[in-house]
């Protein structure tokens, strides 16, 4: 080769690989320059696989992440920070069996036609995006586009188990949960045979197996390193995980519900939590990369320190559909810190519907008010925002019409008002934030025990959300938070119920606490969110 070809030649080839290179550092969700999440983002849930089936009847192809809107993605963006697409992963023959079993035993699929049956998103055989689904290159393109919209992207993880179908039972034993002819024989509902090997199906520590799993043995080291890699690989194509009963790792649950089991035949037993490193080894593939566990027993703050960004908030949740102010207040009265890292939820894919919780618009409204303007990740299941009230199972891919779902026509433009005003109030969205004191009227009515009163604020922006939890007609002052003092001090104020409706005006120094606070006359479950202008 001539010397000036030679040169030619090797400048284009160092191109190639500079271009190359630029490419996989676009690809990495870690090398994205994503602008940081408030303190409080929001999360909007999208269920992957009625989605498609949706789109797959009316594009008459099977619908791959692809086929998922762009206009649809944008409308998401306006509201949310995060959208997490449930399901994406391989699921086998097994689940789908399973789920035609289902078809007639489970209210939530009773009436629908054979080819409406899915596997369980949760009984995967493979962490790679499903072959339907359009595979991982499409889930890349997907992440991109999220990105392309200024959200990250959440998927799945699902630690304690595998599809009774996972390779693993063939290729790696090991790396399972096993027992004995004897434990097939006693507990056939917790045991089941591949081969001559029996493996323990996944379960927690209060209830039987699920058949449709395989328990994955985190006594050895070397499972524990496999969902790593798994968690690594992860975070390669997506901005975060939602880690299913993320506590069942917790190594205390671990040994109450597995024990000798976890170190057959005298083997040496991994020591130690599992979540720590596996979220350190995570986060450095991505930096960005978010950890939230659907978390329950009490385990919330435990996974925080474990290294969790954001863990479920059953409790709240709980204490809203008692209607029971009392008990919110004093959930709310927990450390700051740790409220910041909670999920505030009225449903999502494991719970009833929350049109179908709350029947009542106006007691709906008030526990949405309640959950979304407080500290931590608003998450909003897609179908809650208009009203559904069908449960979807997570056997099926498909879910009834909006005209058969929705019952309730003022749900949808109550979440539009509601959405729309946490949205878009920074205040809210990445301020400060405390509750407000509650005191009797001037007769020592009771009832101001059933007004939840807090403030949002950052710089001068303040937002007064206040509201009586309560089917009964409720009075009360109302007094700001100590800590708004030079916002208010000395100024007037005007209140503007950025919900819609009326507006007071008020001096500063009466919100403070003068002649009482702010009075306040309650209707059953009236609700404000009050952006408190003062000159």
């Amino acid at each position: 080769m001539a010397e000036g070809s030679r040169v030619l030649f090797l400048a284009a080839l160092a191109a190639c690989f500079a271009a190359s290179d630029a490419f996989f550092r676009s690809s990495s969700p870690g090398s994205v320059n994503l602008k940081p999440m408030p303190k409080n983002p929001a999360l909007f849930q999208v269920n992957t696989r009625v989605v498609c089936g949706e789109l797959s009847k009316q594009l008459n192809k099977q619908a791959t992440l692809d086929d998922y809107p762009d206009e649809d993605l944008a409308k998401i963006a306006e509201d949310y920070d995060m959208v997490y697409f449930l399901g994406v992963w391989q699921t086998g023959e097994f689940g789908m069996k399973k789920s035609v079993k289902l078809l007639n035993l489970d209210p939530c699929m009773k009436g629908l036609p054979k080819e409406a049956a899915c596997s369980s998103p949760f009984a995967i055989t493979d962490y790679s995006c499903h072959t339907d689904f359009g595979g991982d290159e499409c889930l890349g393109r997907l992440r991109d586009r999220v990105h392309a919209h200024g959200m990250r992207l959440v998927v799945d993880f699902v630690p304690n188990h595998m599809a009774v179908d996972h390779p693993w039972t063939k290729t790696k034993p090991e790396l399972l949960v096993q027992g004995s002819e004897n434990s097939l024989g006693r507990e056939p509902q917790n045991f089941f045979k591949v081969g001559d090997k029996v493996f323990a199906h996944g379960k927690d520590m209060y209830y039987d197996g699920w058949e449709d799993t395989v328990q994955i043995n985190y006594g050895n080291p070397a499972a524990r390193e496999e969902m790593g890699n798994i968690l690594k690989k992860i975070a390669g194509l997506a901005d975060g995980v939602r880690c299913d009963m993320a506590m069942l790792m917790c190594e205390d649950v671990l040994e109450k519900t597995w024990g000798q089991r976890l170190a057959p035949f005298g083997q040496d037993r991994a020591k130690g939590q599992f979540w720590p490193p596996a979220i350190k080894g995570a986060k450095g593939v991505n930096g960005n990369f978010q950890f939230i566990a659907e978390c329950y027993w009490d385990r919330e703050y435990e996974l925080q320190q474990q290294g969790f960004d954001f863990c479920y908030d059953k409790t709240l949740y709980d204490r809203l559909k008692l209607g029971d102010a009392g008990s919110v207040v004093g959930h709310l009265k927990a450390d700051l810190n740790y409220q910041y890292k909670l999920v505030r939820f009225l449903e999502n894919h494991d719970e009833e519907r929350a049109a179908d919780t709350w029947k009542h618009t106006d007691f709906h409204r008030a526990a949405a008010v309640i959950s979304f303007t407080i500290p931590g990740l608003r998450f909003i299941h897609d179908g809650q925002h208009i009203g559904r009230v069908r449960r979807v199972s997570m056997h099926v891919n498909r879910r009834d019409t909006v005209d058969q779902d929705v019952k309730d026509k003022g749900v949808k433009p109550m979440y539009d008002q509601l959405i729309s005003a946490i949205g878009h109030n920074e205040a809210i969205r990445d301020g400060e934030w405390r509750q407000c004191h509650v005191t009797p009227s001037q007769d020592q009515n009771p009832s101001f025990n059933r007004i939840i009163a807090h403030a949002a604020w950052k710089d001068q922006e303040l937002v007064l959300i206040v509201v009586n939890f309560c089917g009964e007609e409720s009075t009360g002052h109302v007094i700001l938070p100590s800590a708004v003092g030079g916002i208010v001090h000395g100024k007037n104020c005007k209140l503007e119920d950025i919900m819609g409706g009326h507006a007071l005006d008020k001096k500063g120094n009466e919100l403070m606490g003068e002649h009482g606070g702010l009075w306040m006359k309650l209707h059953p479950w009236e609700s404000h969110i009050y952006k408190v202008v003062c000159k």
